[in-house]
């Protein structure tokens, strides 16, 4: 958990995927250097972080994807050398065209949705948010306003509104059980996401389905906006498979208010009635997003699975810089 996000942990496993392939020593007798690399780096390293670490992310599991794909389309006679150039441009290429230019392109679609006296909210800390919102402040002379919503154990919340209100836009911060208060005077929900599932349904921070949630019975639009990369082709019905949990004794740091809870929640796990749920994610049903931004446009829920079918999530080979 020390590093957070899918886009983080994404970049930092290629980054790592680069230092590793570059310091690799190939065995001289291997017939073929490409079952070295996927056999003696990629399928290990990414074992160990899979098993030992965290489950790994969509974006990960897509990136890998890409990488494999990657070492097989390498000419097996081609110079070692060559091999580990070839194969850390492709992940620079992949780091810049997906993540990079495709937050560009996001941030350009999304600025065109906000206009003046708009109330705009948003949950947690999300890094394209961060840029659009940033980025139309920075770029123009729209007023806006922003209400950010912020949940316990993690509370990430407030490194985005450091950066925001560093940025001289207006915030109001609030915790989660006060969003159906503040919803009436909001005009637009801007979300983000953590995996974006071929039915349209959102994979995201536990607690965006619930601001979906209340935004739909105030009907207000709710905009999601994520890299194409982050395409899942699973369908997910519900918010406990697939999902991860976090550490339980977080829950004990941030929700202690008496001594006498304090006494019963460090015990725990002593209480064979009690039991602590830290989940990270959950799942937000297409019929509560409006829109999804992207970098090919904004494009209606129900047009994820066209996308899909039209582009391969894990193939790293188009360019977006035409569209930026």
């Amino acid at each position: 958990m020390s590093i957070r996000g899918a886009n983080s942990r994404c970049t930092a496993m290629l980054r790592t995927f680069q230092t590793v392939i570059q310091d690799h020593e190939f065995d001289p007798n291997s017939k073929d250097f490409r079952q070295d690399l996927e056999n003696k780096i990629l399928k290990p390293a990414f074992t160990y972080w899979t098993t030992q670490c965290r489950p790994h992310s969509v974006t990960m599991g897509n990136a890998f994807t890409f990488l494999k794909l990657a070492v097989a389309n390498l000419d097996r006679d081609m110079d070692i050398g060559q091999v580990k150039e070839d194969l850390c441009d492709s992940i620079d290429a992949y780091i810049q065209e997906r993540i990079e230019f495709a937050d560009k392109a996001i941030c350009k679609h999304a600025s065109k949705k906000i206009v003046d006296g708009d109330v705009i909210l948003t949950y947690a800390k999300n890094e394209v948010i961060q840029q659009i919102l940033t980025s139309v402040k920075k770029n123009s002379d729209k007023q806006f306003r922003v209400i950010l919503v912020d949940s316990r154990p993690m509370l990430d919340g407030k490194d985005m509104l450091e950066i925001l209100n560093k940025a001289g836009i207006e915030c109001s911060y609030i915790m989660f059980n006060a969003v159906s208060y503040v919803m009436k005077e909001v005009t637009k929900v801007f979300l983000g996401a953590s995996a974006l599932m071929s039915d349209g349904s959102i994979f995201s921070r536990v607690g965006t389905a619930g601001v979906a949630l209340i935004a739909r019975n105030y009907n207000v639009p709710v905009l999601v906006c994520t890299e194409t990369y982050k395409i899942s082709h699973r369908v997910q019905m519900e918010s406990i498979t697939g999902n991860e949990l976090g550490n339980p004794n977080e829950l004990i740091s941030n929700s202690c208010t008496t001594e006498s809870e304090s006494s019963l929640l460090q015990n725990w796990r002593e209480d064979p009635n009690l039991r602590l749920l830290n989940p990270i994610f959950d799942l937000t049903p297409c019929e509560f997003v409006s829109g999804i931004v992207t970098e090919m446009g904004i494009l209606p829920p129900t047009s994820v699975a066209v996308l899909l079918r039209e582009m391969n999530p894990q193939d790293g080979s188009f360019r977006l810089e035409d569209m930026v």
